[in-house]
């Protein structure tokens, strides 16, 4: 997947009051309120922090990799689109993976709309055994062995996560793997925080007799 980082990140500061603070060192929102400014170097910072995450998500939602990879794109030329619209109102990753659950959305219609045209166009609406998501267990260390056994339990995950309905899918997603507060998860999937939390009870219900033998290496 080509980067959406188009120029190579370098120290950049940005001067509030007397101080001048590394573009490194900013928050999410200064960094968009400043990629609304102008700032090329904020959005690669961005991109740099949030796409592998995105990635991830989008992947484990539509379980396929060429359209995981369209929709991530599309994701951060909305911040592009949007920046100088952009005001913190909310966390920066509430802000961003409700874009990316609205373009989920249309994506899960458009297959419910044309699933049998789908099924005949290489790279979309089947699935990608060949692709795994990139964080699920962070062991940059471990031997040929170990990374094995990362692939098959990846595997096992993106499988299970396919016998959920698409909201307890999502609601799960976010909360183990996007490590995201349940607050954060109602704001983006518009229901009270006691749904969220209800449906990721529910799908971690459903979940457990796919993945027993795996216990130990999910959450």
């Amino acid at each position: 997947m080509k980067s959406v980082q188009q120029t190579a990140t370098r120290p950049v500061l940005r001067v509030v009051g007397a101080e001048a603070v590394p573009i490194a060192d900013m928050s999410n929102e200064d960094l968009m309120l400043e990629h609304g400014r102008g700032s090329e170097e904020a959005f690669n910072q961005l991109v740099v922090r949030h796409q592998k995450g995105v990635l991830n998500y989008v992947y484990r939602m539509v379980q396929n990799r060429q359209i995981a990879e369209e929709i991530t794109q599309e994701v951060f030329l909305a911040l592009v689109k949007n920046a100088g619209r952009y005001k913190p109102t909310a966390k920066f990753t509430t802000y961003l993976y409700t874009i990316a659950s609205n373009m989920v959305s249309k994506e899960w219609l458009r297959r419910k709309r044309r699933p049998k045209l789908l099924s005949f166009i290489p790279g979309r609406g089947g699935n990608d055994d060949n692709y795994h998501p990139l964080n699920h267990i962070p062991d940059e260390r471990a031997d040929t062995v170990a990374a094995y056994r990362r692939e098959e339990v990846s595997q096992a995950v993106n499988d299970a996560l396919r016998h959920l309905p698409e909201h307890q899918r999502e609601a799960f997603v976010l909360r183990r793997f996007q490590d995201l507060s349940y607050q954060e998860i109602s704001e983006i999937t518009c229901v009270p925080i006691g749904t969220a939390k209800s449906r990721v009870v529910r799908a971690e219900r459903a979940l457990r007799p796919h993945l027993e033998k795996y216990r130990e290496y999910v959450r």
